[in-house]
């Protein structure tokens, strides 16, 4: 499996389509950061993004000081970092809280609003998705504020641009299933955005998802993230991704920012701190799988890092469940 798959799949990605808004302009929609929105949707979420698609019709975004952007049927804007912003039929409408137009959210209910004047007809439908905040920082650091993802004119796109249409029927009529549904829809979306993100990556950029575009790195960071567990060495891994051991060590470095071996160490006190939260597994066998031979040299080396003992975690874990 590549690097990417891996830590989506490590994240715990989850995600949830939360709203369909049917608008005539003119309108406007102050829409708030998306973690007070999360609160009612999605359980216990550390990093919320939030995305808009237009299915139909046209609007345009505005956050802080920035030129407003036009968004057009068939476009998705994702705010990676969940910023509050403004989503309004023309520059300089006046615009009403979002959350004047909706009641408070119950988990797992689509909510619906229909807004506005009896001009042009807006059609969009709101998602939210969110990460582990310990094992996502490596995804997220990287990613820009606000994500503009074009659906149209690709076969893989079209098939996620149906989706969405599918999600309004969950709408007009609920179906056994639809929510369950709605969530991988949201899952894509977000996946698709990264993954255009990668593609356009261009060359000389730094940074982890930069790494995934590397021909060397992404093999390098593809291997580490699919056996966390295994004896690595930077010679082993030189040897697989087929470069010298300099060669490789400078490269992932000047990349990625750390040596590889730093970087696979991090990341094993990450999945180690899901571990803990997740199960109740021996401390021991958990020091085992990050590459530890005590529980005392991981109870170190994982307090520096997290600012807690294991056990210490595991309690604050537990109790915030």
């Amino acid at each position: 499996m590549d690097a990417l798959s891996e830590v989506l799949r490590a994240v715990r990605l989850a995600g949830a389509v939360i709203l369909h808004a049917d608008l005539g302009a003119p309108w406007g929609l102050d829409v708030p950061s998306a973690t007070p929105l999360a609160k009612g949707f999605l359980h216990d979420a550390d990093h919320p993004a939030i995305f808009h698609a237009v299915l139909r019709g046209e609007c345009w975004m505005q956050m802080d000081e920035d030129e407003p952007l036009r968004v057009t049927e068939g476009e998705v804007l994702l705010f990676s970092h969940g910023d509050a912003h403004r989503l309004v039929s023309d520059p300089g409408s006046a615009t009403v809280p979002l959350a004047s137009l909706v009641r408070p959210p119950v988990a797992g209910e689509l909510l619906t609003i229909v807004h506005g004047g009896d001009g042009e007809r807006v059609r969009l439908v709101t998602g939210l998705a969110a990460v582990d905040r310990r094992l996502g920082d490596p995804l997220l650091v990287d990613l820009p504020r606000v994500m503009r993802v074009d659906l149209r004119g690709q076969h893989s796109v079209g098939q996620l641009e149906n989706s969405l249409a599918f999600s309004l029927t969950e709408t007009d009529a609920p179906r056994p299933g639809g929510i369950a549904s709605l969530e991988r829809i949201a899952e894509l979306v977000v996946i698709d955005a990264i993954r255009r993100h990668v593609e356009s990556t261009p060359p000389g950029a730094t940074g982890w998802l930069a790494g995934l575009d590397d021909r060397f790195v992404g093999r390098a960071l593809a291997l580490l993230h699919g056996s966390p567990g295994e004896d690595w060495t930077v010679e082993r891994l030189a040897k697989l991704v087929g470069v010298s051991r300099s060669a490789l060590a400078e490269h992932f470095t000047r990349i990625i920012g750390e040596p590889p071996i730093t970087y696979l160490t991090r990341w094993r006190l990450c999945l180690a701190a899901r571990e803990l939260s997740g199960s109740m597994r021996e401390i021991q066998g958990i020091a085992k799988d990050a590459g530890y031979d005590s529980a005392g040299a991981f109870s170190a080396a994982f307090k520096r890092a997290y600012g807690k003992t294991p056990t210490a975690w595991r309690k604050k874990q537990t109790r915030r469940k």
